[in-house]
């Protein structure tokens, strides 16, 4: 499996809500992969991912947010930065989640998720604390 940093902290607090069905069932797909079976070897990515597959800001396996100032790479960059692991690294998800729990704090998120649309929900937010 290949995920990039910043879907690290979106599937903690994931709630089925998302652009359309093919995205939503693909995320469930993903997260619920992983819940059942937390040894699954990862590939950590700073690109498009398994996620991404079904996303409609993938443009030919190129996210179109690429473009922006506070580009989704950056996110994606300072995850893996905090979390101690470089670009094209394989874990296992509970080291992962272990990693998560160690490192991350929810003043970071706020500061690394600050123009998600998804921010002003807390979704991500409480899912770090329920991981906790």
């Amino acid at each position: 499996m290949i995920l990039r940093g910043h879907h690290l902290l979106c599937m903690l607090g994931f709630k089925g809500l998302g652009y359309d069905s093919d995205f939503i069932k693909n995320m469930d797909t993903i997260i619920k992969k992983l819940k059942d079976d937390d040894d699954v070897l990862i590939k950590l990515v700073d690109n498009v991912d398994n996620i991404c597959e079904k996303c409609p800001n993938n443009i030919t396996g190129v996210c179109e947010n690429e473009h922006h100032e506070d580009s989704i790479k950056e996110m994606d960059d300072t995850v893996l930065n905090i979390l101690q692991i470089k670009p094209e690294t394989y874990m296992k998800y509970n080291d992962i989640l272990d990693k998560i729990k160690l490192l991350m704090t929810e003043e970071v998120m706020d500061d690394i998720c600050c123009n998600c649309a998804w921010k002003g929900y807390g979704y991500c937010v409480d899912g770090l604390k329920n991981l906790r």
